[in-house]
């Protein structure tokens, strides 16, 4: 009789930590599913303004994001090829001027200075270059392109797995874009970059429809 009674106290005191793995389980499972749903609506809402260079009628003012720099202070091997593909765009007359929006926080780390000189060396003139020292992110380079340079078109030059969140986050914040992939020679950690899409793309969506932070602005630079 005892060990009975035993028994049944230990079933009672079973179920209710039962019943909160459940709630925890499909809490977990509602959170997971919206995390997917908002990563797609971010990567599918303007995929159709991906283009080829071929669609681009210029001249147009064209926006490369950074994509970090090598141990020599040189631009990396991504955003070699987002330069490139800018000027071939300038030599072809689709675009006339190049915005290379990147982070300079420090003296030793200046991004968007070492993009102009690689670009300078591929021959693009300097005239042709305007620097953004404040696209720390995605998100700072496209909402300085409205409130800075008071653009509300914009040509969009990046690796494919990153335009669909550009795009997103350039049209979420008023400026009309077109994405042109830029050369992919294929990199070895690139997994890492089209990882982390997912998250970056959640995040962007907080940032427009929940957090809006302002970034680092300054004085309007005319065009």
């Amino acid at each position: 009789m005892d060990i009975g009674i035993e028994r049944g106290s230990y079933r009672k005191e079973r179920r209710p930590l039962s019943k909160s793995i459940k709630i925890i389980f499909w809490i977990g499972l509602i959170l997971f599913c919206f995390f997917l749903f908002v990563g797609w609506q971010v990567q599918s809402k303007y995929k159709d303004e991906i283009v080829s260079a071929e669609k681009i009628e210029g001249p147009n003012i064209a926006l490369v994001f950074g994509a970090g720099l090598n141990k020599m202070g040189a631009p990396s091997h991504i955003l070699e090829d987002r330069i490139s593909t800018a000027i071939q765009l300038y030599q072809d007359g689709r675009v006339g001027k190049i915005i290379m929006s990147g982070a300079n926080p420090t003296v030793d780390y200046n991004e968007v200075q070492a993009m102009k000189d690689f670009a300078i060396g591929e021959g693009l003139p300097e005239d042709a270059i305007i620097l953004d020292y404040a696209g720390r992110r995605t998100y700072d380079s496209c909402y300085r392109v409205k409130e800075i340079f008071s653009l509300n078109k914009i040509i969009l030059i990046t690796q494919a797995y990153h335009l669909p969140r550009a795009l997103y986050l350039c049209e979420e914040l008023g400026v009309s874009a077109l994405g042109v992939p830029a050369i992919d020679r294929g990199y070895f950690y690139q997994w890492k970059f089209s990882l982390r899409e997912w998250p970056a793309s959640f995040k962007a969506w907080l940032d427009i429809n929940i957090l809006k932070p302002k970034p680092i602005l300054g004085e309007k630079i005319d065009l």
